[in-house]
């Protein structure tokens, strides 16, 4: 069994990462589209998975049944308007 990764217990283990995971609840909750291989697309589902101490994350899109891992998921720029452009 695999127990924490030393540090602050309230600091993520890894900053980036956990900041991407964090923007794509965000572009599920507010339905803004996701990039996956260069198409626009929507977050059906997000799952989180203990990896090694740390937290992986696999996103569903909608219309597929195939998982991917978070890293594999682009969030497309935000305008001035709040939108993606």
């Amino acid at each position: 069994m695999t127990g924490p990764v030393q540090g602050e217990q309230d600091q993520p283990n890894d900053p980036e990462r956990y900041r991407h995971h964090m923007l794509l609840l965000k572009s599920m909750h507010c339905c803004r589209p996701v990039i996956h291989n260069g198409l626009k697309q929507y977050i059906s589902c997000l799952t989180a998975n203990r990896d090694g101490g740390r937290i992986s994350m696999t996103v569903y899109l909608a219309g597929n049944r195939e998982g991917f891992d978070s890293s594999e998921i682009e969030i497309p720029p935000m305008n001035k308007e709040g939108t993606a452009s």
